[in-house]
């Protein structure tokens, strides 16, 4: 992070390469993706045990296929989740704005502010 600007004391300023990669940083590491990721996984690994062996999940569930629906539930669920990390991202400017308040308060901390 650089140091505050002269026109602007108490305000830590990014550059905009700084601020590039904590966007796509913080996008990259989204509570979404992580939560659609696991999902994922585990659809797929329970859809294949339903699908592999159909008649383990049957007797005790009255002839539901159990890890099949529940398996393609967690499928579309790891897709919405995807999907809404997709259409409605963490504002940049949110990010940005987070950054700094943070190095603001770590430099008060630290004494280096006026």
């Amino acid at each position: 992070m650089s140091e505050n600007s002269p026109e602007t004391p108490g305000r830590i300023s990014l550059s905009q390469e700084q601020k590039d990669e904590l966007v796509r940083h913080t996008r990259r590491t989204d509570l979404r993706r992580i939560i659609g990721g696991l999902f994922l996984v585990y659809g797929v690994v329970v859809t294949l045990m339903g699908v592999l062996d159909p008649a383990a999940d049957t007797a005790p569930t009255g002839g539901i296929h159990i890890n099949l629906w529940a398996g393609a539930s967690m499928i579309v669920a790891a897709g919405l989740f995807f999907l809404w990390d997709r259409l409605a991202p963490v504002p940049a400017e949110d990010i940005v704005a987070s950054a700094e308040a943070e190095e603001i308060k770590k430099a008060e901390g630290e004494g280096k502010l006026d």
